[in-house]
């Protein structure tokens, strides 16, 4: 998969229906997955939509900007994320969402409600020494503001996302997410 920023907008299309390099990246050339969507107003909230013609929400991520006061105190500490995904049947297809929640997983979010939609939290890191620590298991090597681990409310990881060189970051993810939404966090983390 690869991402193509346009603005507020970042169209996911998949390189392995690119019939030669030099392709180009449109919607109708049959490569475009979905597209992430950062809100114009509110620049810490992201939508994922997926490209059929109805256009469903199939995730949300919104990120908790850290308070100046808090930064300053504490140093600057990895950001906080909620993401919502709808719910999955037991044959892998996401579940419609009713109609009167169609497109408002972000605003349920910061709502703090979770109908329709299963909510993931970013890990809280523990504060040794002056630094965030999260435990990677060696799969993230540096220090990064955008370093995280997504956790159910049982504690249950279900991605991690974190820096391993200048400009190489590892994604791991597992169901319930698939990899167009593991991609799409990815992305929001990177373009917040």
């Amino acid at each position: 998969m690869i991402g193509e920023k346009q603005g507020h907008i970042i169209r996911i299309f998949d390189t392995s229906r690119l019939s030669s390099f030099d392709s180009k990246l449109k919607k109708k050339s049959g490569n475009y997955l979905a597209k992430l969507q950062r809100d114009k107003n509110d620049k810490s909230s992201f939508c994922l939509f997926d490209s059929h013609e109805e256009k469903e929400q199939i995730a949300a991520f919104v990120y908790d900007s850290t308070p100046f006061l808090r930064q300053w105190k504490d140093g600057h500490p990895p950001r906080r994320l909620k993401m919502g995904i709808p719910f999955v049947r037991d044959d892998g297809t996401l579940e419609n969402l009713a109609p009167y929640l169609k497109n408002r997983m972000v605003e349920n979010l910061k709502r703090n409600t979770s109908t329709g939609m299963q909510v993931y939290n970013t890990k809280e890191p523990s504060f040794d020494k002056g630094l965030y620590r999260l435990n990677f298991n060696g799969r993230v090597t540096m220090a990064s503001v955008k370093n995280m681990q997504v956790v159910d409310s049982d504690g249950r990881m279900f991605a991690q996302f974190g820096r391993v060189g200048e400009h190489r970051f590892h994604l791991d993810f597992k169901y319930p997410l698939n990899a167009l939404q593991a991609f799409a966090l990815a992305l929001s983390a990177m373009d917040f």
